[in-house]
């Protein structure tokens, strides 16, 4: 009991703090419309005579005390900034003052019911100006309440996720309390906590629970320095809010839940689209394949008769002719002799890119490959052999004679770029991540990047000899052996080709 009186004092503290700055115009105006009324009086005691006597005519002109007026002043003030109670209350202080001048002065009868006949009208004047007042706070506050729900939406749509909403709503919320003390807003959403600026505890509170899909997701917690009657007031108000940030938040999650399922949705079409883009080209490949197959077997057994044809007869010819005298066509005939086996070459390829066969695996030794690789290799004077395998003896299980084969086609190639310039082909080899990797570089001429797509391609070549045939059987023999083949290459200074083959596990 003790509790709930001190509180109610307090109450009253704060409100008579809060208003007083009001009271000495008030008190003001009051004196001065005593002083108006009793004007007259006032005259007559220093014998002015004449402003007595035409002040004393205002008091019934045409039967009204137009000096009582000035009491209008005090009462509509006291109404517009307080209400209805203490206008009443003012007016009634303006009869009492009144009463001494109805009493003693006025000589006219009934004249004494004149200052109740004011209080009634100033009463009324008084209301009438309290509600007024009253009615157009409560269309402020609608409105403040209003432009508050419409902010909310407002951040509810340019907010990129519910932590900014919510940093955004409870800087909103004490817009739309119009109070004489500041209002505090803290939201609990989520184990996430947001507060308004200057937070600050209050003996007032409304607390509301933020109900998001039919669950309770967090906490409104609403701080006042005004009563208690005055937060019931509010209450409706708290509901409201709390209502529109819960269907905000339903609104954000959705949204979130939508680009969450777009973004999954573009990964999985990204997917599908790489996968369908692979199988076209393995669809490619093997339609390539397929045409390289027959154009091998259509005419590589058709071309070897008539070269070997032409050998033997270039064969003949030379027998018969002089070393002495016949120099000159002697020389025009070994020419012959290599561009048939240039020719016999192209036939080869096409026949072996049709015909290779599954591997043989079997545990080999890394280097072993490489070396048995270069004893096929002629390499140039100019070009020198940076062979860095550092006594490393990586175990393999493949088909030695098809890396060999691989091994000595990359060098050939790797010695073609450096085009007779001096250069350095250079062997190296590792392991990584289950594979035994070899790289061989090279500082030739390298690739452009439109052309480092198509290199693997079969019938796709740049050399002014050949048929586009080595890379591609390179990289399907390194398939078939379960390894990856990959290529890095800038132009003018040069290419590696690494081959990566599934390491072989020591027992």
């Amino acid at each position: 009991m003790q509790t709930n009186l001190k509180k109610q004092k307090q109450g009253w503290r704060k409100r008579l703090k809060i208003n007083h700055k009001h009271l000495p115009y008030i008190v003001g105006t009051m004196v001065l419309a005593v002083l108006v009324y009793y004007l007259p009086v006032i005259a007559g005691l220093f014998n002015w005579s004449g402003l007595s006597e035409g002040m004393n005519r205002l008091h019934n002109l045409a039967g009204i005390d137009f000096l009582g007026l000035v009491f209008f002043v005090p009462v509509v003030y006291t109404a517009y900034i307080y209400g209805v109670r203490p206008a009443v209350i003012a007016a009634f202080i303006s009869m009492i003052m009144l009463l001494p001048h109805a009493i003693l002065i006025d000589n006219y009868p009934n004249a004494f019911f004149k200052p109740t006949a004011f209080v009634i009208i100033l009463s009324a004047v008084g209301s009438v100006v309290a509600m007024v007042q009253r009615s157009e706070i409560e269309h402020r506050q609608r409105m403040k309440e209003m432009k508050c729900l419409y902010d909310i939406g407002m951040a509810a749509d340019e907010s990129r996720s519910i932590g900014e909403f919510l940093e955004t709503v409870v800087t909103l919320v004490p817009g739309a309390m119009v109070t004489t003390t500041p209002t505090s807003v803290r939201i609990t959403y989520q184990d996430q906590v947001y507060k308004s600026p200057d937070f600050a505890k209050s003996s007032g509170k409304i607390t509301e629970n933020l109900v998001v899909n039919g669950e309770t997701a967090g906490l409104v917690e609403m701080y006042s320095g005004r009563s208690n009657p005055y937060l019931k007031k509010r209450n409706h108000l708290a509901k409201t809010l709390v209502e529109r940030i819960s269907g905000a938040l339903r609104q954000l999650e959705l949204e979130q839940s939508l680009q969450q399922y777009y973004q999954q949705l573009e990964q999985e079409v990204e997917a599908r689209t790489r996968d369908l883009e692979k199988v076209q080209e393995k669809l490619i490949r093997s339609e390539r394949l397929a045409a390289v197959g027959e154009l091998a077997s259509g005419v590589g057994h058709e071309l070897r008769n008539p070269l070997n044809v032409i050998r033997n007869c270039a064969y003949l010819l030379g027998m018969s002719l002089d070393t002495e005298k016949d120099a000159e066509a002697l020389a025009s005939l070994k020419v012959l002799d290599k561009q048939i086996d240039a020719a016999n070459k192209i036939v080869t390829d096409l026949l072996d890119f049709t015909r290779i066969k599954p591997p043989t695996q079997v545990v080999a030794d890394l280097n072993m490959l490489i070396t048995e690789s270069l004893s096929y290799l002629e390499l140039p004077d100019r070009v020198k052999l940076a062979n860095r395998l550092n006594g490393h003896h990586f175990q393999v299980r493949t088909d030695a004679e098809q890396m060999e084969r691989v091994f000595a086609n990359i060098m050939s190639n790797a010695v073609q770029a450096m085009n007779g310039r001096e250069g350095e082909l250079g062997i190296d080899t590792g392991e990584e991540g289950g594979y035994v990797w070899v790289r061989f570089s090279d500082n030739g001429c390298g690739i452009t990047p439109e052309n480092m797509e198509k290199i693997f391609e079969p019938l796709f070549t740049t050399k002014p000899k050949g048929i586009g045939l080595g890379l591609a059987i390179t990289r399907r023999l390194v398939e078939q052996n379960g390894g990856k083949i990959e290529v890095q290459s800038e132009v003018g200074k040069g290419t590696a080709f690494t081959v990566k083959l599934p390491q072989e596990t020591r027992r």
